[in-house]
């Protein structure tokens, strides 16, 4: 179905404090670079500030928003539908909203919630005297959409908000006001600041032509939308994108073909139809045409370019015996292929252009899930792209499907039962040397402080060496299944009840914030009496070297964590 995203009733809800016929703001208070001129002269206003926490089934909607409002996500598994486009949410997040639009979120069902909804609303001087100031209700924002932190900051004032009796006060005020601080950036560029023409017409036209690629698409109609003749489109869509219209919606709809073929049991009719082919047979010689081979024949054939968008499944590749010609990196790998500039989340902006991915030809492209929708976005008529979904399963179950996807399950079993003998013999190490310690795994960044569980950071502890974790720790895991379902918590230093541990393992980002990390939380007065502290078992490890859970990573870790609890 074709979507309009961002369209809605533009009605003027302008709101004067004094004199009604004041003219309204223009947009050009938007694309001030700077946040305090955007604020100056402003007040604001706490209209509602509400904790939600419930451990149910949940969801809320607003039609539209009378206020700007700004939703925390602290603990919240589930979806955020925008003006109806719809958002996964597996994590941490903010999102910030202006009056008028359409916000509902959804929970999952089981899942802990604890999350923030503050409304607030905005006024600017509007007419400035000796005499008199007229302010007038400020409906945009410079920034809006998902915020990338610091969540530990947000959290912080969000909570005072939710308990500041008067709304009305100035500590609210203040409050408000230092978190549009930290939610605006110092530097605000209009979206459509440098941006043509073409770009606009291109973005449209390639939405429509992914959002209906199992449908009939004819040329005159992605003209119509561009607002060009048919043949003059045709020659800019090609100039752009390296091949003309119809051969991008082709190669769309056979690397969705190629997809549904490698993850699912479908009939060839059953396949052809869902990607726009009612004859089956049509699509057979297309396909053959396209690919080379039989769509019967298919996923018999060995991919050999593989393009790897997670630095995990890059790690993963790597340890199955598979190079990709081009990958996200990070951490420790045997071999270096090309490095694509990726971003690490899904919100965060795509940096690497199509012709790098044009440049490597590859037959096959990996990803997370929650880089899929960017990827289909830019490179979808590029290569099939198969999602390996990041929290569904652990480690391990990511290496089992990521084996039978490129043909290397034996390769996979053959790591599997190297890897069981290794942390065998770790085990052993550490229960003749330390004994049944426990261990509390955290890191120190500017997100705040976190205490892990059995997967990331502190899988090669609980889940390798079989160490005990802390009691919150191990209550929160009490009937997950392993490395699923809780990944971390988080802490305020000088918190410790329930999480005393023997051995304390930090993970830092840096020296620089190690240095002003440590001396934070070494300042709290409890931190000589933690455990680990007194006993003198207090570890700083390295983020980058510890984020990546992935086998060739993990193996490198359980040697650094054997050494660490045996020297």
């Amino acid at each position: 179905m074709l979507t309009h995203p961002g369209t809605h009733n533009n009605r003027n809800t302008s709101h004067m404090l004094t004199q009604p016929d004041q003219p309204k703001r223009t947009d050009e208070s938007m694309t001030r670079t700077k946040m305090d001129a955007f604020l100056n002269d402003a007040l604001l206003e706490l209209r509602q500030a509400e904790l939600v926490t419930v451990n149910t089934h949940w969801q809320w909607s607003q039609t539209e928003l009378s206020h700007h409002t700004f939703v925390y996500m602290h603990k919240f598994t589930g979806k955020l539908v925008a003006n109806g486009i719809e958002s996964l949410v597996a994590r941490k997040s903010a999102f910030l909203s202006t009056p008028g639009t359409s916000l509902a979120l959804f929970s999952d069902a089981d899942h802990e919630i604890e999350l923030y909804i503050i409304h607030f609303d905005l006024f600017r001087v509007a007419e400035k005297t000796e005499e008199r100031r007229i302010y007038e209700r400020e409906l945009g924002s410079p920034v809006t959409g998902w915020i990338q932190g610091p969540y530990y900051g947000i959290q912080r004032i969000a909570a005072q908000l939710t308990t500041e009796a008067s709304q009305t006060s100035l500590k609210a005020q203040l409050l408000l006001s230092e978190l549009l601080h930290m939610l605006w950036p110092q530097e605000v560029h209009s979206d459509a600041e440098g941006q043509d023409e073409p770009e606009q017409w291109l973005r449209s036209t390639l939405q429509y032509m992914r959002e209906n690629y199992m449908n009939e698409i004819k040329l005159e109609k992605l003209a119509e939308l561009a607002g060009m003749h048919p043949s003059y489109y045709s020659q800019l869509f090609k100039s752009r994108m390296q091949k003309n219209p119809i051969e991008y919606i082709t190669h769309v709809r056979m690397n969705r073909a190629k997809e549904l073929l490698m993850t699912s049991d479908l009939r060839i009719r059953d396949v052809a139809r869902q990607v726009g082919y009612r004859d089956e047979f049509y699509f057979s010689r297309r396909f053959r045409n396209h690919a080379g081979y039989a769509p019967t024949s298919y996923t018999k054939q060995v991919h050999r370019n593989i393009v790897s968008l997670s630095y995990p499944y890059t790690d993963h590749l790597m340890t199955l015996g598979i190079t990709p010609c081009a990958a996200q990196i990070q951490g420790h790998l045997p071999h270096l292929p090309k490095s694509l500039t990726l971003p690490f989340h899904a919100y965060e902006p795509w940096e690497q252009g199509r012709q790098a991915f044009l440049d490597v030809n590859p037959d096959l492209i990996l990803t997370k899930d929650n880089a899929a929708a960017k990827a289909m976005e830019h490179i979808g008529d590029v290569a099939p792209i198969i999602t390996i979904p990041w929290n569904q399963t652990d480690m391990f179950g990511h290496l089992q499907k990521i084996s039978s996807i490129v043909d290397r399950t034996q390769a996979a079993k053959e790591w599997l039962d190297r890897h069981e003998r290794k942390t065998e013999r770790a085990r052993k190490k550490v229960m003749e040397t330390a004994g049944q310690v426990t261990v509390a795994v955290c890191t120190l960044t500017a997100k705040g402080p976190r205490m892990y569980s059995n997967r990331n950071f502190g899988h090669v502890f609980y889940r390798s060496l079989q160490l005990a974790a802390p009691d919150r720790i191990q209550k929160e895991l009490a009937g997950k299944p392993a490395g699923v379902g809780f990944n971390w918590m988080s802490f305020t230093p000088g918190e410790w009840d329930g999480l005393e541990a023997d051995v304390l393992v930090i993970a830092v980002t840096s020296v620089h914030e190690r240095a002003a990390l440590l001396q934070q939380i070494t300042a709290d007065p409890l931190w000589k009496s933690y455990p680990a502290v007194k006993n003198g078992r207090v570890h700083v490890i390295d983020w980058n070297s510890w984020v990546v859970y992935a086998p060739y990573s993990i193996n490198i870790q359980l040697d650094k964590a054997l050494s660490m609890l045996t020297s």
